[in-house]
C-alpha cells in the first residue's frame, strides 16, 4: 500500500508526490479492486397485484401519473462511510425511476462487513415506500438521495419529494443511530404547497446534506430554490443532530459580478464540506450574464462561512470557468443525462486541502466532454489551475459523471465513466467506470478500472429528451486507505433502444435495466 504524509507542509507534499511517482514508475503500486457486489435488487414497491399492469403498479403513488415507469431499475446512488466503523456504510438510490422525473421510492441499504454483503431497508420517504397520510413522506415520488454520517456514527439521509400531479414538493430527512438498520420517521426541512405550475412556480431542487464531522449537533443542508424567473441557493441547519431544522434562508443573491453589467443569473449543485477549523465551503456552478455584451459564461464557484452557517460571504469565489458539456452516444446521437455542470467537492480532513471536480469540454482536446479537478490550499480563497482527470482516456473518447474523494493517506481519487472500450459499429455502447488517482498536489498516478467488464449504456433507462440516465451523481468515499464506490451499471439485456420516448400517457417497463453495485479499490 502506498502512503503519503499528511499535507501539513509544502515539503511534505513534494516528498509524497515524488514517492508516488517513483512507485508508479516501478510498478510497486499495483493496487487491487474488489469484485463488484450488488447493492440494489428487484423492486420491493407494491405492484397492485398485477406487475404487468401500469395502473396497478402505480396505485401506490396515490394520484394519476404520466411517463414511463422503469420498475426494477435503480439510478443515482450515494454512499457514506461511518467514521467510527469504516466497515459500516450506507447507500441510497432511486428505486423504480420515472422517465418524467424522480422515482417511486428511494432505496437504502447498509453493510457492516466493509461491503461484502448489503441489507436493504425501507424508509417511508414516499407513498410507495409506506408513508402514512399527512406524514413527511406523503408524496408521489422521491429524488436526490444524499447521506452523511456525523462524528458519533449517526447517519442522516436527505431527499427531495414531489407531488407532480399538484406541483408540490419538499425537502425531508431521516436519521439512523444504528448504522442504517433502523430509521426515524422523516421530518420536513422545507415545503412548498400545491400551486399552479404556470401562475406560480416554486420548486426545491438538487439538495445535499453534510453532517459536521467535528460536532454531532450540527448538520447542514443546502439546495437550489427556483421561483418564477429567479433562482437562489438556500441553506438550513440543525443544531440538535437532525431532530429539528432552522428556517431555510437564501445565502446567495443575484447580481454578484464584479462589474455592474456582469450578473450571476443561476446557481445549482450546492455541496458543503467542513474544514478542520470549522469553516464551511459550499461549491456550486453558476451562470453569469453580461448585459453589455449578452455573453453567458459558466463557472465553478464557492461560498464560505466561518461561523458554521450563520453568515456567508457576500460574493462568490471563482474556482474556474468551464464550458458546459454532457456525453452523447457517439453513433446514435442520444444524449446522456449526466453531471452536466454539477461539481463534486471533497476535503482532506487532516490537512484541510479542498478538491473540486467537474465536467468540461475543455478537458478534451477533441472538443468532447472530459473531467477536470482543481485544489485549494487556503480554505477556498484561491484555487490551482485545473488538472485533467481523464489523462489515460484517448482524446477522441468522452469522459463524464465525475465524483471526487480523498483517502486516509491523502491520495485523491476521481471516479468517472468513459467509452474507451467501445467498438464503433457494433450494437453496444460499451461503457466503463474508472478511478483516476492523484497525489495531494494533483500529480497523476494512473487510473483503475472499477467496472470489470464493460456494460452497454444503451440498455439504461431514458429520461425523456435528456437521454440515458445513470444519475446526476454516483457515490465515492475514502475508507481508511481504500476508496469505496457505489455506481450505476446497466444489465446487458439486448433490448432495442427507443428514443425519443412516448411519454404522453402511462407506460411500464419492468426490465431490470440497471443496478447499483459496490466496489472497493485498494491502492
Amino acid at each position: 500500500m502506498f502512503h503519503t504524509q499528511s499535507r501539513s507542509t509544502g515539503s511534505a507534499v513534494v516528498r509524497a508526490a515524488t514517492l508516488g511517482m517513483a512507485l508508479l514508475a516501478t510498478g510497486i503500486w499495483s493496487g487491487a479492486t474488489l469484485a463488484q457486489t450488488p447493492i440494489s435488487g428487484f423492486s420491493s414497491n407494491p405492484d397492485g397485484g398485477n406487475p404487468n399492469d401500469p395502473l396497478a403498479v402505480t396505485q401506490c403513488n396515490g394520484a394519476p401519473q404520466f411517463g414511463v415507469l422503469y420498475r426494477n431499475s435503480e439510478s443515482e446512488p450515494h454512499l457514506a462511510v461511518n467514521p467510527l466503523n469504516p466497515a459500516n456504510m450506507i447507500a441510497g438510490w432511486h428505486q423504480d425511476r420515472w422517465s418524467s422525473g424522480g422515482a417511486q421510492s428511494l432505496g437504502a441499504a447498509y453493510t457492516t462487513d466493509g461491503g461484502v454483503s448489503w441489507t436493504r431497508v425501507t424508509i417511508p420517504f414516499t407513498r410507495c415506500s409506506g408513508a402514512a397520510q399527512r406524514s413527511a413522506g406523503d408524496y408521489e415520488r422521491g429524488s436526490d438521495p444524499w447521506i452523511s454520517f456525523g462524528p458519533t456514527g449517526t447517519a442522516h439521509y436527505m431527499a427531495l419529494v414531489t407531488d407532480r400531479s399538484v406541483n408540490e414538493n419538499a425537502m425531508v430527512t431521516a436519521r439512523s443511530t444504528d448504522g442504517g438498520n433502523t430509521w426515524s420517521a422523516p421530518v420536513v426541512i422545507a415545503r412548498m404547497p400545491a400551486q399552479d405550475p404556470v401562475a406560480r412556480s416554486l420548486f426545491h431542487d438538487k439538495n445535499t446534506l453534510t453532517a459536521d464531522p467535528f460536532d454531532e449537533r450540527l448538520v447542514y443542508a443546502t439546495w437550489t430554490l427556483f421561483r418564477t424567473g429567479i433562482t437562489s441557493l438556500v441553506f438550513a441547519r440543525s443544531t440538535d443532530g437532525g431532530l429539528t431544522w432552522s428556517k431555510p434562508a437564501p445565502i446567495a443573491t443575484m447580481g454578484s459580478g464584479v462589474a455592474s453589467s456582469d450578473k450571476t443569473i443561476f446557481r445549482q449543485g450546492a455541496q458543503i464540506v467542513v474544514l478542520p477549523d470549522g469553516t464551511l465551503v459550499n461549491a456550486f456552478f453558476r451562470l453569469k450574464f453580461d448585459d453589455a455584451t449578452g455573453r453567458v459564461t459558466n463557472e465553478q464557484a464557492i461560498l464560505r462561512s466561518t461561523d458554521r452557517g450563520r453568515h456567508w460571504t457576500r460574493l462568490d469565489t471563482l474556482v474556474a470557468p468551464f464550458e458546459s458539456a454532457s456525453a452523447v452516444d457517439p453513433e446514435l446521437g442520444i444524449p446522456v443525462r449526466d453531471a452536466g455542470g454539477l461539481p463534486s467537492i471533497a476535503v482532506n480532513p487532516d490537512s484541510g486541502q479542498i478538491y473540486i471536480a467537474w465536467q468540461d469540454r475543455n478537458a478534451n482536446s477533441a472538443g468532447l466532454v472530459g473531467v477536470f479537478v482543481a485544489a485549494s490550499d487556503d480554505g477556498g480563497l484561491t484555487w490551482s489551475a485545473p488538472v485533467r482527470v481523464n489523462q489515460a482516456t484517448p482524446d477522441d473518447v468522452q469522459a463524464f459523471l465525475p465524483t471526487v474523494s480523498v483517502n486516509a493517506q491523502g491520495i485523491v481519487g476521481v471516479l468517472f465513466y468513459d467509452f474507451r472500450n467501445d467498438v464503433p459499429g457494433d450494437t453496444r455502447l460499451s461503457t466503463d467506470v474508472f478511478l483516476s488517482l492523484f497525489t495531494p498536489e494533483l500529480n497523476f498516478l494512473g487510473d483503475r478500472r472499477l467496472s470489470g467488464g464493460s456494460f452497454d449504456l444503451r440498455q439504461m433507462v431514458i429520461t425523456g429528451p435528456r437521454g440515458f440516465f445513470p444519475g446526476d451523481y454516483v457515490g465515492l468515499a475514502g475508507s481508511d486507505g481504500d476508496f469505496v464506490a457505489a455506481f450505476t451499471r446497466s444489465n446487458d439485456l439486448g433490448l432495442p433502444v427507443a428514443f425519443p420516448q412516448e411519454e404522453n400517457g402511462l407506460f411500464l417497463d419492468s426490465h431490470n435495466r440497471q443496478d447499483i453495485v459496490f466496489v472497493r479499490e485498494s491502492p
